[in-house]
Parts: C-alpha cells; structure tokens; sequence
C-alpha cells in the first residue's frame, strides 16, 4: 500500500469529473457508454456492458458506480468479476484517447488551476480524476515537476499508468464475494491521510466533485467536524473557507442533497461555523 507524503498546504482543492465536462473533454459515464470502446463490450456479450447499456437507454444517464451495487445484488453471474475487469480495462482505454489540445482555456476549471497556481504558495490538488488535465494545466503554467508532484494527488490513480481506483465504497451492500468492487480492495491502492490534509487547509474548493456516496468516506470527517464551533481552538469566527463550484440549479440542489448527508442534516450548522460560498460556474 503507497503512502503518500503530506506538507502543510493552505489551500486544498477537490476535483470531480465536472472539472473535466467543464474543460469539454467527454469524460462523463454517458459520453462512455455512447463509445465505440463500450459497444465492443456489448456485441463481446459482456453480461454486465449489457446490463449498463440497456439502464442508459432507459433514462439517457447512467452512475455506473451505483449500478455496480444493483448488479452485484441482483443480477450477478459466475462471470461478473471478469465482465468487471473488462469494464475497467475498456474505461482506462477510452480515456487515453481523449485529445487534450481541446480543452478551453477560457473555462471556469482552467482559469481556476491558473489563478491558484499563480496566486497561492503552498496547494494541494486532490484529483478524484483518472486524467491528465491537472498535470497538463499546470505545465501550461510552467509549475516545475516537483511541485506538480508535491502538491497533486491522484486520489483514484490514472488512466495512463493503468491503475484506476473504480468501484463502489466501504459501506456499500454487496455481496461478499464481490469484495473486488471495494475502492480500498486493489493492490495499489493508496493510504491517504485525508484528515490531515484538510485539517491543515485553511480554505478547501470543490469543482465538479457530486460528493456523492461513494465518495463520502472520503469527507465525511471534514463536515462532521466542521459543524461544530472551532472558535475556542481557532481564535476565529470561522473553522474554514468553503467554495463549492457546480453546474446549473440541479447541480447545487444534487449538492446540498450530499452536504445535507454529510453534516448529518446540520445544514445550519455547517453555514454558521464556516464561511461558505457557492458558484455556478455557468456565470464564471
């Protein structure tokens, strides 16, 4: 299991796949399910690639991740793991195709990296992305490999390096033979000590990231604790800077329903104690 080196850093930024769609690189689980890469899968007779196209038809949307559980609790079959590493390695192939020379550099998420890079000192990037958009960003910047190294994480590892962290979370009701789907289960997984990542911030800014349940082991220290009163350790009004950029009113709604979750329903304490902005990036 890697571990990873943490420095204090005052800024911590989480990047979801709406960084990506927001750059216009297709790398949403729709723009995959649509590929050439996806289909081989289904006329492969990939019992699962079948399963998860039929569900897309169905809505014109597709949590891939969350059709995982379903799959494994209701229509699994002896091939399943094996359909699974298929869909893992079609995924990671899909993305190595993308051309980065389309990214708009007149986008919310490029200008974002652009203005931390210039502006902050001392960053950590947490990328919940398998692509190169970050890395690539910040060599536009001309930001020396060694802070790149230093300061960006790839929570979910990379497509290029064939290492992907795709599956479901630690809670998550499946069967216990597929033990396979669990983030936490592959050989290279890496120990992040997340907590002392985002204790050590000062100010955290979501992109693109749902929060969505499969991540939420992942932060839900950070909005338990951030609903409590930090002013007698602090000294301060309050215990963070939030900034939740996101894509349109269904976006924040999906959000708020995740932030609702995350802080227990304690909505109103999450807003008193720290000070919150949300920015659709729409109007950026």
């Amino acid at each position: 299991m890697e571990k990873i080196h943490i420095t204090p850093k005052d800024t911590c930024i989480v990047i979801g796949n709406g960084f990506d769609i927001n750059l216009g690189l297709p790398t949403s689980y729709k723009d995959f399910v649509k590929s050439t890469h996806f289909d081989d899968m289904v006329k492969r007779g990939n019992e699962l690639a079948k399963h998860l196209k039929s569900k897309f038809e169905l809505q014109n949307w597709i949590d891939i991740e969350n059709e995982l559980k379903f799959y494994s609790l209701e229509k699994s079959d002896a091939s399943f793991k094996f359909n699974y590493e298929l869909l893992t390695f079609a995924l990671i192939n899909y993305l190595e195709q993308l051309d980065y020379s389309l990214m708009k550099r007149a986008s919310a998420a490029y200008r974002l990296i652009e203005s931390i890079s210039e502006s902050c000192d001392s960053f950590n990037i947490l990328d919940y992305n398998y692509t190169k958009s970050i890395e690539i960003i910040l060599r536009n910047q001309l930001i020396d490999e060694d802070t790149i190294k230093r300061s960006l994480i790839k929570v979910h590892g990379e497509a290029a390096k064939n290492d992907i962290i795709f599956g479901v979370e630690d809670s998550a009701p499946i069967k216990p033979e597929h033990v396979f789907l669990r983030k936490a289960y592959p050989r290279h997984y890496k120990e992040l000590n997340l907590s002392s990542i985002f204790a050590q911030a000062k100010r955290i800014i979501f992109f693109g990231h749902s929060l969505g349940e499969t991540d939420h082991t992942y932060f839900q220290n950070l909005f338990r604790y951030s609903c409590q009163d930090g002013s007698s350790y602090t000294h301060k009004i309050y215990n963070k800077n939030f900034d939740f950029l996101y894509y349109q009113e269904d976006g924040y709604h999906k959000l708020m329903q995740q932030i609702d979750a995350l802080t227990s329903n304690n909505l109103t304490a999450f807003r008193q104690f720290n000070n919150v902005q949300f920015m659709d990036v729409e109007h950026l």
